[in-house]
């Protein structure tokens, strides 16, 4: 299966988990291990590949990774309410992670080629645009095989709708995004807070950083204008098994084990021993400071 990232409806508790493997999405609900089934198969609508995934007002929005496809679904019907295509294929993109503004607007990042995507709300459907193009800013990125070419990664959005936060693995670096002036800066904080860090989870101005390795949830407080960050917390748990991406519900933090690290990983990194099955997402209580 391999997943990557997971969404909840804040509602129900209904949580969404996507495979980087094959694109099937899964649902189940918080604290109810056996309600686990599929909510659309693999290669339903083209899809083939599924890493972030984020929820909203009945909606979840899928980024294809290297298919530079984008998938919006209803999901109370599971219906495909939008397909959004780049343009762009493997080798010249590698859509990554996704967040939902309080105006309904998905931002997408890209790991490969330096843009911040964003699916408009329009009518009934979506429309595609490059919301930002990172050459010439403060994000430099960097083009090179395997994990050192993973660039943006982890997205989360401010819900008050001003800002975007955004997470730079090979630079261990976050970034804040202003949504208004269009303009990114780096969000200062002290060296070596971070390391690997891929999903973000945001509540109010408390971020939690997955990171990869050593395999933890890193709890950092940002200041008012997210401009800056310091660590509060930093998270490391038996089950934790290479963990890419987080969502709130509650009080609860549900994190997902990739083991990207393991024999047969479709991600860019991998290794020799095989991963245990079934793939597992942890869910714990949300770390305090």
């Amino acid at each position: 299966m391999f997943p990557e990232s997971a969404a909840v409806d804040p509602a129900t508790g209904r949580f969404y988990v996507g495979s980087v493997k094959d694109g099937t999405i899964y649902t189940g609900r918080v604290g109810a291990p056996g309600d686990l089934r599929v909510f659309s198969p693999a290669g339903a609508d083209g899809r083939t590949i599924a890493t972030g995934l984020a929820f909203a007002d009945g909606r979840l929005v899928v980024a294809g990774r290297q298919t530079g496809q984008i998938f919006v679904y209803d999901t109370g019907t599971a219906r495909l309410v939008s397909r959004l295509d780049t343009g762009l294929r493997a080798g010249q993109t590698f859509l990554n992670d996704v967040a939902l503004a309080p105006d309904g607007s998905a931002y997408v990042t890209d790991s490969v080629a330096p843009v911040l995507w964003r699916a408009r709300p329009t009518g009934g459907g979506y429309v595609l645009e490059k919301f930002m193009d990172f050459t010439g800013t403060a994000v430099s990125y960097v083009s090179a095989p395997g994990a050192p070419g993973i660039n943006v990664n982890g997205i989360a959005a401010d819900p008050s709708g001003r800002y975007l936060v955004i997470g730079k693995r090979n630079e261990n670096a976050l970034y804040r995004v202003d949504l208004r002036q269009r303009r990114v800066t780096p969000v200062t904080m002290p060296a070596g807070t971070l390391n690997t860090p891929d999903g973000l989870a945001l509540r109010g101005r408390t971020l939690h950083v997955v990171q990869n390795q050593p395999g933890s949830v890193n709890t950092l407080e940002l200041a008012a204008d997210f401009g800056s960050a310091r660590a509060r917390k930093d998270t490391a748990d038996k089950t934790f098994a290479f963990p890419t991406g987080a969502a709130l519900y509650k009080q609860r933090i549900l994190v997902v084990n990739s083991q990207f690290n393991t024999l047969g990983s479709p991600a860019a990194v991998s290794g020799t021993t095989p991963p245990r099955l079934p793939f597992w997402v942890s869910e714990l209580r949300v770390p305090s400071p």
